[in-house]
């Protein structure tokens, strides 16, 4: 992602983000080759992403061949029309997103039924906490799902982190697109307008 100084990283915004998201797109790209991606739900403590995936994705055939991959964590919000900043500048149409980039190394991948039951407990753990359910183990019930799936862990390296959250401008200019997706009112646009209002009030935190 183009690092925009209109856009400064805010890591504990990210964090907050990342923590509330349920999926992530992972990246991987054999030596040779077309990169292979796959939206997987995951779970994150400190620099390490737990995923699991089917055998047979060949995003996990990419990640074997070459451990670096990148984990991309985003939201799209909305999109506002240039004229709502400027009537004669077409270039102030703009999308919104929140968007966390995390550049990896896959350090362990994991077929072994026992590694999956233990990973896919964890993310019932985070995903689900004090739900009821058959526990996740070798046998009858889970068994023939579990030897179907693989796991991995992905060593964070670096991130990138880019929020658009309303255009580049003042604060002014961007509380009035996120009044605009409040009247404009269409899927997402109230939601997008929260985000974009809670961004403007961090800001004003700081």
């Amino acid at each position: 992602m183009f690092a925009s100084s209109n856009y400064p990283p805010d890591q504990q915004a990210a964090d907050r983000f990342v923590a509330e998201m349920r999926h992530g797109t992972l990246v991987a790209c054999r030596p040779e080759g077309y990169p292979q991606v796959s939206i997987l739900p995951f779970v994150k403590t400190d620099d390490v992403i737990e995923l699991h995936c089917v055998q047979a994705d060949p995003t996990l055939d990419a990640v074997r061949a070459n451990p670096h991959v990148t984990f991309f964590v985003s939201d799209f919000l909305a999109w506002s029309p240039h004229d709502w900043i400027d009537e004669r500048d077409a270039g102030r149409a703009t999308l919104h997103f929140r968007a966390v980039a995390f550049e990896c190394d896959a350090e362990r991948v994991s077929t072994d039924p026992n590694d999956v039951a233990g990973a896919l407990q964890r993310l019932l753990r985070s995903y689900e906490p004090g739900a009821s359910y058959q526990p996740v183990q070798m046998g009858e019930f889970y068994g023939s799902r579990l030897q179907r799936l693989a796991t991995m862990r992905l060593r964070i390296v670096h991130s990138h982190i880019k929020f658009k959250a309303g255009p580049a401008g003042s604060t002014a200019t961007k509380q009035k697109v996120a009044d605009r997706l409040r009247e404009r009112g269409r899927a997402g646009d109230a939601r997008a307008a929260d985000v974009i209002e809670a961004s403007l009030e961090d800001r004003r935190r700081q």
